[in-house]
């Protein structure tokens, strides 16, 4: 696995835009945890957990199971293949700061991510995701 520094995260106001480009990079990077209702979800598609005292992660060899120089499934990805490249936390600098409704947060991005400065305006994509997280159950 490859280990995201903190070196690597860049603030989201100094990205424009952003979009997914499929290029597989989180496909290596991540360990993916999913949730249960995930778990329910995939197991249509057999064996493809790992069961660890912590959780239940998709299954990773050098890349993600699903993972065959594309996602087989993208539409139905874990919230944390949809997540990357953001982190979204609640403390940092005034320049990662961002206000949803009446919360705040502090947005991230890994700056190695292809899909940077293509496709959407980041606001809009870090208001989706942030929308989208709010109805996971985990």
């Amino acid at each position: 696995m490859i280990e995201i520094m903190q070196a690597d995260l860049v603030p989201w106001k100094r990205v424009k835009r952003w979009n997914c480009i499929r290029c597989g990079k989180c496909c290596e990077v991540l360990e993916v945890p999913v949730t249960h209702e995930e778990e329910k979800r995939l197991k249509k598609y057999g064996d493809v957990f790992i069961k660890s005292k912590i959780g239940v992660y998709l299954r990773k060899d050098r890349h993600c199971i699903f993972y065959t120089g594309k996602c087989r499934i993208y539409p139905e990805r874990p919230i944390a293949c949809r997540k990357y490249p953001f982190y979204i936390r609640y403390e940092g600098e005034s320049s990662a700061f961002f206000r949803f409704g009446d919360e705040e947060y502090y947005v991230y991005l890994d700056k190695n991510c292809s899909g940077i400065g293509m496709g959407f305006r980041i606001e809009k994509v870090i208001e989706n995701l942030i929308a989208e997280l709010k109805n996971v159950k985990y």
